[in-house]
């Protein structure tokens, strides 16, 4: 290194910078005492919509009162959700599954019969579904 003196200097010099800028950001007008200013988080509100009411497994049940995120985990029975849909029909919503759902199910029930408490092998079965 030619100038591992003035490292020190400039690594303040930056940190000063950084604050002067984040300052700006922060701070208020001479003279004016600080206030916070609670902001609500933004609501989104519109009509309901049919759709599942629950995120996982085989449990499927379809209503207005879905929710508009679900977690990332992964349960035994979400492979065959894709053969499943809701459906509003004459102001209702109601569930619609075909063979391939009631293949993929009984398939995967089976699987977590066999597999009793190793959820590993129940997963791994549940692929070949």
């Amino acid at each position: 290194m030619r100038y591992p003196a003035q490292v020190p200097g400039i690594c303040i010099v930056l940190l000063l910078a950084a604050i002067m800028s984040a300052a700006g950001c922060i701070s208020s007008a001479p003279g004016s005492k600080g206030t916070t200013t609670t902001v609500p988080p933004a609501v989104t509100t519109g009509p309901s919509s049919c759709g599942f009411t629950t995120c996982h497994g085989l449990d499927l049940a379809c209503g207005t009162n879905a929710p508009q995120v679900c977690t990332m985990e992964y349960q035994l029975g979400d492979k065959c959700r894709q053969y499943a849909r809701c459906e509003e029909s004459g102001g209702t919503c109601g569930l619609v599954v075909g063979t391939q759902f009631d293949r993929c199910t009984s398939c995967v029930e089976k699987c977590q019969a066999t597999a009793g408490n190793n959820t590993a092998d129940a997963f791994t079965c549940e692929a070949s579904c």
